[in-house]
C-alpha cells in the first residue's frame, strides 16, 4: 500500500481537491465554495486522507444533537481497498464519541454491495430505506450506535 497514511481535518486548502473528487465520484457534487463553507461550520466535519503526501480521499459528516449523518465519502481509485475508508471512518467515529454522539447514520445506494459490506464491517446496521432517493434507486439507511 503506502508508507505513510495521514488522516486529518480538512482545511480550505483542500477544498478544490475535495470538490474535484466530488465531481468524479458523487452524483450531486459540492463546489469548492460549498466545501469551504462546511469546513468552517462547527457542526460539520471534513476529514482528508493522504498517502505519502498525495490526496487519497475524504469523508464528511454533519453533527446535530446526539447524531452524526455522513454526507459523503470518496476514495481515489488508486487507493481503494487499501484501508483508507476504514481509517477515515475510524477518525470520524473517534471524534463523534468525543462530542458525545450516540449514533452515526449514512445512506448508501441500494445494490452497492461493496459499500454495504464496508459499512457492515464497521458495525453499521440497516435500519430503513428511502424509496427512489437516488433517482430510480432506493437508499438504504444504515446506523452505528457509539
Amino acid at each position: 500500500m503506502t508508507d505513510i497514511l495521514v488522516v486529518r481535518r480538512a482545511t480550505n486548502a483542500d477544498a478544490e481537491r475535495i470538490a474535484d473528487a466530488e465531481r468524479r465520484y458523487i452524483d450531486c457534487a459540492w463546489t469548492a465554495e460549498q466545501v469551504e463553507s462546511e469546513i468552517a461550520n462547527e457542526n460539520a466535519l471534513f476529514l482528508v486522507a493522504e498517502c505519502d503526501g498525495a490526496f487519497a480521499g475524504y469523508l464528511s459528516g454533519v453533527f446535530a444533537a446526539d447524531e452524526c449523518e455522513i454526507s459523503n465519502i470518496a476514495v481515489e481509485t488508486d487507493y481503494r481497498r487499501c484501508g483508507i475508508a476504514t481509517k477515515l471512518f475510524g477518525e470520524l467515529l473517534r471524534i463523534a464519541a468525543e462530542r458525545g454522539t450516540e449514533s452515526v447514520f449514512l445512506l448508501v445506494r441500494d445494490g452497492n454491495a461493496a459499500a454495504v459490506a464496508l459499512y457492515s464491517s464497521l458495525g453499521f446496521e440497516t435500519v430503513g430505506r428511502r424509496r427512489a432517493y437516488y433517482g430510480e434507486a432506493d437508499a438504504v439507511i444504515m446506523r452505528k450506535c457509539i
